[in-house]
């Protein structure tokens, strides 16, 4: 079976263009079969993006960015910002290249498992983690988040209730200093970490 957050692309390609708006700001991407959330921006990424996108941070990492909504829509809001996009997934890590493009975004976009190939420490990290891909790689990202993160660096996840939101938040709570829920929706917590 082929899942989004894994490096199989042996899927027939049907590229398809998705328009959504975060604030008032229009936004254009283009998705494809293989890749999270293709029909359109779901709604645990949106809460993120609008939880988010006045959040600072200098150096920001968007890990599992899929094929680009949450770091290129942040950067558009924060254009200041050195932004990183990794994601193991090739289709996905390509069609968030074209999207960064047609979109006005300069980021660095990295094929990494995790943080495999990611070495450097970030002020900010965001993420919509694959949590059925299961509990011990979601435990795993959220562990290595915290050697990837600047002294005060934060990271900020949404997860659902429902799977298993509040036993990551409890879990992040042995490894940051600071663990809050800083917004919550029909069952999604947009979840804030600080080293």
């Amino acid at each position: 079976m082929n899942h989004y957050f894994n490096k199989n692309i042996n899927l027939e390609t049907d590229e398809k263009d998705i328009y959504f708006k975060i604030s008032e700001k229009p936004f254009h991407f283009l998705t494809d079969n293989g890749v999270f959330s293709k029909a359109g921006l779901d709604f645990g990424s949106r809460l993120l993006l609008e939880t988010v996108k006045d959040i600072s941070g200098k150096k920001v990492l968007d890990l599992g960015c899929g094929y680009g909504p949450i770091g290129i829509v942040y950067k558009t809001y924060n254009p200041q910002i050195e932004l990183t996009m990794s994601d193991v997934n090739e289709r996905a890590l390509g069609l968030a290249k074209k999207n960064a493009k047609a979109n006005g975004v300069e980021a660095t976009i990295i094929a990494s498992e995790g943080y495999e190939n990611i070495n450097e420490s970030f002020d900010l990290i965001i993420s919509n983690p694959p949590v059925r891909a299961g509990k011990q790689l979601l435990q795993d990202l959220l562990t290595e988040s915290a050697t990837h993160l600047t002294d005060d660096g934060r990271l900020i996840f949404v997860i659902h209730k429902q799977l298993g939101g509040e036993s990551a938040k409890k879990f992040c709570q042995g490894i940051y200093s600071k663990v809050d829920t800083i917004n919550k929706k029909a069952g999604y917590m947009i979840i804030q970490c600080i080293k």
